[in-house]
């Protein structure tokens, strides 16, 4: 007679473990995700690195503007820009004119510089800028035009 017991007992003994080969595919399908991972997780990255690129070019640009505004003349580098402050009018309550209040904030603030304090773009090559003409340019291969 079969009792149910020994069917059981009789299906895990006759049960086997997984074999190299499933082993193997297993790590090539795990393998092949992780690469799919990296690869997506670099071209996020460089969309990242680009869009920084722009906006470090306008932020940049537009403190040059601001700076001949109030002064009068280019600056001679983009390094005389970092520590400089400057006086800017702000408002404070959206709903009552409280009067006139300024901010003192630097022209530019938080940029990443080198160790010759030439201000960095988020490819970590330093932004030329031609003082005769107020340009700032990317030098990252592939960015200069912009």
């Amino acid at each position: 007679m079969n009792c149910p017991a020994q069917a059981v007992v009789k299906t895990v003994l006759s049960a086997k473990g997984l074999t190299i080969l499933d082993a193997l595919v297993t790590l090539c399908i795990i393998g092949v995700l992780t690469g799919m991972v990296i690869i997506k997780y670099r071209q996020v990255s460089h969309a990242a690195q680009e869009a920084a690129v722009k906006t470090g070019l306008v932020n940049i640009r537009t403190s040059i503007t601001l700076f001949k505004m109030l002064n009068g003349r280019n600056p001679h580098s983009l390094k005389e820009m970092i520590g400089q402050k400057v006086m800017l009018p702000a408002r404070v309550g959206a709903d009552k004119y409280t009067g006139p209040v300024f901010l003192k904030k630097e022209y530019l603030m938080e940029y990443a510089v080198d160790k010759d304090g030439n201000v960095i773009d988020a490819f970590e090559n330093p932004f030329f800028y031609d003082p005769v003409q107020g340009e700032v340019k990317a030098t990252t291969e592939g960015y200069e035009k912009w």
